[in-house]
């Protein structure tokens, strides 16, 4: 151990607030021959660091509630502090998914299964989009740091300064369900905090360092391992607090504001009216009660620096209730973000809520303890008997001003002997947290550190190497992207009009009007790579003549030096007719590819999906080899029978009789069945029939798999003949945890035969023999 040097005088320190950085900066100081003293507002030390007990029947285990998990990429000072003081740290897992509307929409990116745990998605457009939206924006947001001088309150080349994600998503065209069921969850979960607070006004550079140093934006590599304390975070609280003397230590005791006195000493004055004076005050709070404490003295820099930050406050409740996970269990991740639709656009995301799966992120047992939960915010309550404790956090919130306010606070850092430390001085985690409270103490007090100090902010460097795999995969993504995407895009109208701003009562601009130019703005023709070429170009707008002040002259001087030259609008309309010629050629390569495949395609979808009524294939039938059916032919013996009834067609031409040999079955979840249709050809000719089916409602489609049947193969009835048709089925058990199956208790399968192989005059045409 090395002790303190003695270049810093002893002192007498206060360190107000005991969560990571509070606990960071005492620890250092214990080294040190500081007098050093600790003030806590609450009734516990460690903040967010919250280890609470979990009872189930004689069980009781110990549960993380805030801080959980660390990774071993971005805290190397809080990995050697933990070293250093012999706190082990086990592996765990780090997957997320999100569940919207109640299980309508799920997926989670644990594996390829859990990324398509709706099966239906396979055949998805909006879900095989988001997913080229993630690999596009992991490859190309690396962009913005390019160019980026380490400064976040700077902007990157080609974007505005302080432009926030939410207008970085607008400028680049990534889709609504990119931005509504990938970033903003990922965003808002990362920060423990809603998307309505601040999501999209974060700024894009910072958030996009961030994911970098965190590897988030890695589509294929490798990512840093993630860690859980063993025994519980609460482990590293006890381990720093051993030997400290109780009567330095005042919990229950909150910090009201702060004075200097005139020989330089700092007056703690406290909510119980009392008052101690300090030689140095280490102020380890949220950024706005730091700013509440200092506010009666502070000066004008700090004035304008500390009334930047601000909070949200999250309610975390501990609890079993499963109603707050995915409906499906192949979505069920360590971290599950649920939300729900605003009811007026149907899109935008309205309500969220955050559960960690503690039984995967602590790996508790489920057979001892039962499901562990904790969510933050909750979209509606769990179940009384289900909650075991219910707690508060507060989390920083990110926004341009915040951000300008961390560059700026070195500026007031170690002034008037008060030193700032917090997480939300960097980007808000434990790591942050704990390296400002060391840093205040070894920076502004002389502590000596066991470990070299490390910035984890630039933990990758502060500009990312992209090699020629990189610019490889970036032009096949843009090749995707004009080719695919775009024309998807504007066969199916997904292109969003953006409404022109008004400008000092101005009448509105007319959308197509080919002079109305705006540089953040495009025509509602432009497709969506012309819109953003357009976009980067900033065509300034035609300014109307006024010739009677001068107003007038300077606008017209400013319209002629910036309108784009002749040479520019060619080259404009040069791109866009090749984008026309590219677009038409791909439509109707296109559409002859889609006629020759459409019907195939169409049985495939049919057999795969539950679309539009059709039931499902069982997967062990033409799909994964390694499928064991007999997983999901288990009876649910405690459920309700469902009846299932049968009906049969035929069409106007088909000269057949089709009837099910059977009204109804009741069959249990799980259980299997075997129905049977006859069909008898009354003509005097040989006929092929197939046959289509659907089931109703619709709702139940996807549940009903058939593990044998009739459809789609052609069955050939000889002049006369009545042949039997079996159809083995059973009800996928994953009905009963799907909301929208609650109530029904009937379903119909129904099939329709149709004439397959005739000639003009409706007669059977045999096939050619080899002999």
């Amino acid at each position: 151990m090395t002790s303190s040097t003695n270049r810093v005088s002893r002192k007498k320190v206060a360190i107000v607030g005991s969560g990571s950085a509070g606990i960071g900066a005492l620890w250092a100081l214990n080294r040190t021959h500081h007098d050093v003293y600790l003030y806590e507002a609450g009734d516990r030390l460690g903040g967010h660091t919250n280890t609470v007990e979990w009872k189930k029947g004689k069980f009781t285990t110990l549960v993380d509630t805030g801080f959980i998990v660390l990774n071993t990429a971005t805290y190397p000072n809080f990995i050697n502090f933990l070293k250093n003081i012999k706190v082990n740290t086990v592996p765990t897992q780090m997957t997320f998914g999100v569940s919207r509307d109640q299980g309508k929409f799920e997926w989670a990116g644990t594996n390829l299964d859990s990324v398509f745990s709706q099966k239906r998605n396979i055949f998805s457009l909006k879900m095989w989009r988001l997913i080229f939206d993630i690999i596009r924006f992991n490859q190309f947001a690396l962009d913005l740091l390019k160019d980026d001088d380490g400064d976040d309150s700077s902007a990157s080349k080609g974007a505005a300064p302080m432009e926030t994600i939410g207008q970085y998503l607008d400028r680049e065209g990534y889709s609504e369900t990119f931005r509504n069921d990938y970033l903003i969850p990922m965003t808002a979960a990362v920060w423990s905090t809603s998307p309505d607070k601040c999501t999209l006004e974060f700024p894009a550079v910072t958030l996009i360092r961030f994911m970098w140093n965190h590897h988030l934006l890695s589509t294929v590599a490798a990512r840093p391992d993630w860690l859980t304390l063993e025994g519980g975070a609460k482990s590293y609280i006890d381990a720093v607090m051993s030997g400290f003397p109780p009567n330095h230590l005042f919990l229950k005791t909150a910090v009201k504001h702060v004075t200097s006195e005139k020989n330089g000493r700092v007056r703690l004055h406290l909510e119980n009216g009392k008052t101690e004076v300090f030689d140095h005050v280490i102020l380890a709070t949220h950024g706005d009660q730091a700013y509440q404490i200092i506010k009666p003295s502070a000066t004008p820099e700090e004035e304008k620096i500390m009334s930047s930050f601000k909070t949200s406050e999250n309610t975390c409740i501990l609890h079993s209730d499963l109603s707050h996970m995915p409906q499906r269990k192949k979505s069920w991740s360590a971290w599950n973000y649920l939300t729900v639709s605003s009811p007026w656009t149907g899109k935008d995301i309205d309500q969220v809520s955050l559960t960690y799966n503690m039984n995967i992120l602590q790996h508790i047992p489920k057979e001892g303890f039962g499901d562990v939960l904790v969510t933050l915010n909750p979209i509606q309550e769990p179940k009384p008997e289900t909650i075991q404790g219910r707690y508060s956090y507060s989390h920083p919130l990110y926004t341009p001003d915040a951000i300008r306010a961390q560059q700026a606070l070195p500026k007031i850092q170690n002034t008037r002997g008060i030193s700032y430390a917090g997480a939300w001085t960097k980007y808000g985690f434990h790591e942050d947290g704990f390296s400002s409270g060391i840093h205040a103490a070894s920076a502004h007090l002389g502590a000596k550190l066991p470990f070299e100090f490390v910035d984890s902010t630039y933990s990758r460097g502060k500009k990312p190497k992209l090699g020629i795999t990189d610019l490889v995969v970036k032009l096949i993504i843009m090749a995707i992207q004009v080719f695919v995407v775009d024309i998807l895009e504007w066969i199916f109208g997904k292109n969003r009009r953006k409404t022109l701003p008004k400008a000092n009562g101005a009448s509105k601009k007319i959308l197509n009007d080919k002079h109305s130019y705006r540089a953040n703005t495009t025509s509602q023709w432009a497709c969506a790579s012309c819109r953003r070429a357009l976009a980067r170009t900033k065509l300034s707008p035609p300014r109307r003549t006024v010739t009677n002040s001068a107003r007038a002259k300077k606008a017209q001087a400013t319209h002629t030096a910036d309108a784009p030259s002749m040479e520019r609008m060619a080259e404009y309309y040069r791109y866009k007719n090749r984008s026309t010629m590219y677009y038409t050629l791909s439509i109707i390569l296109g559409t002859v590819a889609f006629s020759y495949g459409s019907v195939p395609m169409y049985k495939m979808i049919c057999q795969t999906t539950g679309w539009g009524g059709q039931p499902i294939r069982a997967p062990s039938h033409g799909g994964s080899g390694d499928f064991d059916p007999a997983s999901r032919v288990i009876p649910v013996t405690d459920a309700r029978r469902i009846r299932v009834t049968f009906n049969a067609s035929v069409s106007d031409i088909l000269p057949w009789k089709f009837v099910p040999q059977q009204r109804e079955v009741r069959v249990l979840p799980g259980e299997t069945a075997l129905a049977f249709y006859t069909a008898t050809n009354r003509s005097d000719s040989d006929i092929i029939g197939v046959a289509t089916y659907s089931v109703t409602p619709a709702q139940v489609a996807p549940y009903f798999s058939k593990i044998q049947c009739f459809c789609f193969e052609e069955q050939r009835l000889n002049a006369g003949e009545t042949v039997d048709m079996p159809v083995f089925f059973y009800l996928d058990p994953d009905l009963l945890n799907d909301l929208n199956m609650r109530g029904i208790n009937e379903v119909t399968l129904s099939y329709t035969f149709f004439k397959a192989k005739y000639d003009n005059n409706g007669n059977f045409r045999g096939f050619p023999t080899t002999s």
